[in-house]
């Protein structure tokens, strides 16, 4: 099984899924045209993620950084539909750990994410950028 790797544009953000890794991030701004027809190539990897590795035990665990500069009310919704699936990969015995990362001044990204965290009872890390990387 390959990576997943979708680069950024001005409307979407880049996707990496390190299969060697266990490791899966979404970066930058989200704000497709249409949001479910650009994450369908990630809840496909996902699903063959999750058959490959998850249901013959070879993966201990998977590690989501989500972090986002910006993201629009269509992925928002996608987001809460990956995290379902994050749920239902850890009720299979997978150690899911979710890293939301938030700027200090971003008070509303920092809400979506405890939003998410208590609707679906998921832990979250959340974690405050401290300087802008460029």
């Amino acid at each position: 099984m390959n990576s997943l790797k979708i680069e950024s544009t001005t409307f979407t953000p880049e996707i990496n899924f390190d299969v060697e890794n266990n490791t899966l991030s979404f970066l930058k701004v989200s704000k497709p045209a249409n949001a479910i027809t650009f994450y369908k190539p990630v809840f496909d990897f996902i699903d063959s993620f999750e058959k490959t590795k998850v249901k013959s035990k070879i993966a201990k665990e998977l590690v989501v950084d989500f972090k986002f500069d910006y993201f629009n009310t269509a992925t928002a919704k996608v987001i809460y539909e990956l995290l379902k699936k994050f749920k239902q990969i850890n009720k299979q015995g997978i150690d899911v750990i979710i890293n939301w990362y938030y700027h200090p001044e971003d008070d509303d990204l920092l809400e979506e994410g405890e939003i998410m965290s208590e609707a679906l009872d998921l832990k979250f890390n959340f974690k405050k950028i401290e300087e802008i990387q460029l």
